[in-house]
């Protein structure tokens, strides 16, 4: 579906159910993770894309400070007061309440909203679906409520709703990337000063998302352990200034200074601190080979960053290893790696348009044949970033 017909979608759906054309629009997209595993918590520096998938959101405002909203993909609605924050027992509703509480913390007041939202986003699977809903939502209150917010202070609330509300220990390359994403370009961020970059690709270059079809729960704490990952990184730099008093973050960490006193460390600590000093320094040199066109480069810099992210982060599982290496086995693959946190999800695969299909395919038949299921396979193309 183009993008002109999801917002029709979205605009007859709010007519339907409202009675009346939506005041605004907005889309959101998700992203990828080129390179820069778990690295974004501690400020390293990140690539990204945005991808042509996104959320729609179609928005009018109310006056008794009520959130009624339908999630079109699931058949449901729901309706609460903004200032309460309950859920009425709809996950879903979640995100648009820790935007609204996010704001409120921040001294505004978002107003009411009629509010159906839905989009071509697969969730759960690693694209940031969840962050692409927040930035919906922030703009749309933004607009609505003519808020004096720039896209890092909305990308700023993003994060505080997911760590603070949702309690999912996130960094800000999720909904930085949506609001600043460029067609066919890369995004550099700075996850410690937010400065950043677009990097251009080579034409005809586009994403695979291969879908493992294993749900995440980073929120959950019967889930995999994303915030036990983020405090591992914490409980290594607070080590590690014992001997290295000026580190702040595993930012600080040169991989010489690694080298020299990771032996203070236990076991566990030094994998994933290792994982993310590697990883930093990978991000830096794939931004040197994406500046030279070298793509060759910067898949095997793929490909290293899934495999640390696969033994020293311990964040993949034998779905997405399989995706992965079966897809840089493939003729026109560039490169691939685990997308987002890991724990499930997808596989972002960098290819040359024109070997989509045999790509796709290879994916698929080595998939069945281990798993006995087809994983869900996107052609993707790195799109801009959020609208109104």
């Amino acid at each position: 579906m183009s993008e002109s017909d999801q917002e029709e979608r979205l605009r007859h759906a709010f007519h339907e159910r409202f009675g009346e054309a939506p005041t605004t629009m907005v889309r959101a997209p998700g992203r990828v993770t080129l390179l820069g595993a778990h690295i974004d918590y501690s400020e390293g520096p990140i690539l990204a894309a945005t991808l042509d998938r996104a959320v729609w959101l179609a928005a009018s405002p109310r006056e008794d400070g009520r959130l009624r909203a339908v999630a079109l993909d699931l058949g449901e609605e729901a309706a609460t007061d903004l200032a309460t924050a309950n859920d009425q027992g709809f996950p879903w509703l979640r995100y648009p309440l820790a935007v609204a509480w996010a704001l409120r913390q921040q001294g505004f007041s978002p107003r009411g909203l009629n509010a159906v939202y839905g989009g071509n986003l697969p969730r759960g699977a690693g694209v940031s679906s969840s962050a692409a809903v927040e930035v919906a939502f922030l703009l749309a209150w933004r607009r609505l409520g003519e808020l004096a917010l720039d896209r890092i202070e909305i990308a700023r609330l993003a994060r505080r709703a997911e760590n603070d509300f949702l309690g999912v220990q996130s960094g800000i390359m999720d909904p930085f990337t949506s609001l600043h994403g460029s067609a066919q370009e890369a995004l550099y961020l700075d996850c410690r000063d937010l400065s950043f970059r677009t990097l251009p690709l080579p034409p005809g270059t586009a994403v695979l998302v291969a879908d493992s079809g294993v749900r995440r729960r980073l929120g959950d704490a019967s889930g995999a352990g994303f915030n036990d990952r983020r405090e591992a990184c914490r409980q290594a730099v607070v080590r590690l200034q014992e001997v290295l008093p000026e580190i702040r973050t595993l930012r600080d960490l040169t991989e010489e200074d690694y080298a020299l006193h990771s032996h203070h460390l236990p076991m566990e600590l030094r994998r994933r601190a290792r994982h993310g000093v590697e990883e930093m320094a990978r991000v830096r040199a794939g931004a040197l080979a994406l500046t030279a066109g070298d793509l060759g480069t910067f898949g095997h810099l793929m490909r290293q960053s899934h495999l640390s992210s696969r033994d020293l982060y311990e964040v993949s599982l034998p779905e997405l290893d399989l995706l992965a290496a079966t897809a840089w086995a493939t003729p026109g693959c560039w490169g691939a790696r685990l997308s987002g946190g890991g724990f499930g999800g997808c596989v972002t695969v960098l290819i040359q348009e024109t070997a989509a299909t045999p790509v796709a395919e290879a994916l698929r038949q080595a998939f069945q044949g281990a798993f006995g299921r087809a994983p869900e396979i996107h052609l993707c193309r790195i799109a801009a970033g959020a609208t109104l």
